[in-house]
């Protein structure tokens, strides 16, 4: 190979080099993914086939990311390059975790990009400076092996595999113009740093739009595809030609940076533990706290809410309706929610039965930052009569178009004693959208539940933990899009027809759960939340949830169709698990009778 310009040779700095195995066959009818890169806290976000999210912790901030091969197995994994030193740094695998191997390459201020420029099935390293690109074929702090001109200072440097050859060859994106320019051949260029010709010239469609380069229908060629920050979106076309069409997806952050690459599989659940975050506590059956919030709010089942800030209970209540609410095993203070906006409002709400044992849904309103005084109840925007003390639901939560949902039983009894489940025009066995606003109606959301003690809004979709009457315990998904919204009950229990035995049941209108698991397995389910938290990697996405009686900690992938991946942890819950928390910063907590809250945090 010809060395053809000696630009690192002031850097005198032994590399820790990659061992180079045999590369594997080039992927057939695999397409590449995207993913971002937070550059003010070094966390991935990358998106796999199935529609899963991996997020993890990787580099500092400020560096600038990269996917490739970087040991020729198929897959593209994460390297950082870090502008201040020229320092790169990679990885093996997608996932937190220090760098397996790191060297110098280029000097400060240089624009990094990575590509398999000379075909041999292994990425490796270029970069760009002022108009000139410098692109080597190892994995070291070495000499490039080519260098040559193509663009103008100022230009981004984007890198692809243009025509389907098999080798990479890279491109400009020219902010001036909105165009990217692209050269499709670099075997031709002199040795000594000629000028590359333009093969391509593609208007990308908008100003601020950052381009990203892959292979999207797994045809052998990339071709364009951009970042929108504005918008959060990605527009990915299969034609190397104007942007002004494709496949489009919101994703992300405005201030992360795009990256490309064939993922292969996601890296599957996580090892979780539990440790004690608080105790002391009365029958906690709830937690919650602004987004953002450093404080917990942990509902007790007899009136009062407790504020719990770093693993200590604080002195005082946040709020106490002991006086105002019925003792019975399924009654009590059930749920609480904060609105985004209650920072600026100093508004909640509370799910609770009063006295008469009647469903009641208040507003209280108090400043943000005044102590623990007691607030002024501004309204009550819900009222139910309850025919039983049990099947009281519980769970309040505002939803993805600012509607406050109201989960309720059908009543109690036994068995859909008063005929609710699938009765449309009442409230009970149903959860029902609240405008708390007050400009647009109230009305039942969905039907055929039975007592849906816990649900979490995720998106647009809303993971449900329905308890079962004496067979099967079962946890729904339904969608804010779909048109329709009947959950089953009492047609049916899990899968099975209800009364369970008979058979024939009508359930071409229901949806279906996507786990009913039966007795003794558990009891009664306790739905939790997706995690959207920043402190476990790889668990971003996963619906974690438990039981009563079953004490376990189960998860699941959704890929908006199916489960696509569950796995149940080993952690010992040593008491009956009454409900899961999630704080202001998306990180889940498990509540049990024992009143102990504990953290999950990665194993």
């Amino acid at each position: 190979m010809l060395r053809v310009l000696a630009f690192l040779a002031s850097v005198a700095v032994a590399a820790t080099v990659l061992a180079v195995p045999v590369p594997a066959p080039a992927a057939v009818g695999v397409d590449d993914e995207v993913g971002l890169f937070d550059p003010s806290t070094g966390r991935w976000h990358l998106q796999y086939p199935d529609g899963r999210l991996s997020s993890f912790y990787f580099g500092n901030p400020s560096d600038t990311p990269l996917l490739g091969d970087w040991d020729c197995d198929g897959i593209d994994t994460v390297a950082l390059y870090r502008q201040s030193t020229g320092l790169v740094y990679l990885r093996n695998t997608n996932d937190f975790g220090v760098a397996e191997s790191q060297f110098f390459f280029g000097i400060p201020g240089d624009v990094p990009i990575a590509g398999d420029w000379d075909g041999d099935g292994c990425d490796t390293l270029g970069i760009f400076r002022d108009g000139r690109f410098f692109l080597n074929n190892q994995l070291d702090t070495s000499f490039a092996d080519i260098n040559f001109y193509f663009g103008a200072p100022g230009d981004s440097p984007v890198a692809g595999d243009f025509n389907g050859d098999g080798k990479d060859s890279v491109g400009v994106q020219r902010a001036v113009d909105n165009f990217t320019y692209v050269t499709e051949d670099l075997s031709g260029l002199p040795k000594d740093g000629g000028v590359a010709q333009t093969d391509g010239a593609f208007w990308r469609a908008g100003v601020d739009s950052q381009v990203v380069i892959g292979d999207w229908d797994a045809d052998g060629d990339d071709t364009l595809g951009v970042f929108k920050p504005r918008q959060t979106r990605f527009v990915l076309t299969n034609e190397n030609a104007d942007l002004v069409g494709g496949e489009q997806f919101v994703f992300g952050d405005s201030d992360w940076l795009p990256v490309a690459g064939n993922l292969g599989e996601h890296p599957g659940l996580p090892d979780l533990r539990l440790e004690t975050y608080a105790s002391g506590l009365n029958r906690p059956l709830f937690a919650t706290a602004p987004a953002g919030d450093d404080r917990l709010f942990v509902v007790e089942q007899g009136g009062r809410i407790k504020i719990v800030r770093d693993g200590q209970v604080q002195p005082g209540l946040f709020l106490d309706l002991s006086g105002s609410v019925s003792d019975g095993p399924e009654q009590g203070l059930l749920g609480m929610a904060f609105p985004p906006n209650y920072s600026t409002t100093g508004v909640f709400y509370v799910h609770y039965t009063n006295q008469s044992g009647d469903t009641r849904v208040v507003e209280y309103r108090r400043p943000r930052d005044v102590g623990l005084s007691g607030p002024d109840v501004v309204t009550t925007v819900l009222a139910v009569d309850q025919p039983s003390t049990n099947h009281n639901g519980g769970m309040i939560q505002f939803g993805p178009d600012g509607r406050l949902y109201v989960a309720l039983g059908d009543g109690g009894g036994g068995g859909d004693t008063f005929g609710n489940g699938q009765n449309p025009f009442t409230p009970l066995g149903a959860i029902v959208a609240l405008d708390v606003n007050g400009t647009r109606p109230d009305h039942v959301w969905a039907i055929g539940l039975r007592n849906p003690w816990r649900f979490d809004w995720d998106g647009d979709l809303i993971y449900i933990g329905d308890v079962g009457q004496n067979t099967f315990e079962e946890v729904s998904i339904g969608s804010r899009l779909a048109p329709r919204r009947n959950f089953g009950w009492n047609v049916q229990e899990g899968f099975a027809c209800y009364p369970i035995g008979t058979t024939g049941c009508d359930t071409s209108d229901l949806i279906q759960p996507v786990v009913a698991y039966p007795h003794p397995t558990g009891c009664s389910v306790a739905g939790g939340f997706v995690y959207r938290g920043v402190a476990i990697d790889g668990l971003d996405g996963a619906y974690l949830y438990s039981d009563l009686c079953g004490r376990f900690l189960r998860g699941f992938f959704y890929d908006g169709s199916q489960i696509a991946e569950s796995r149940e942890w080993s952690v010992p819950i040593t008491s009956s698990v009454l409900s899961f928390g999630e704080d202001g910063n998306g990180e889940l907590y498990v509540l049990t009778v024992d009143g102990t809250i504990a953290r999950i945090v990665a194993g």
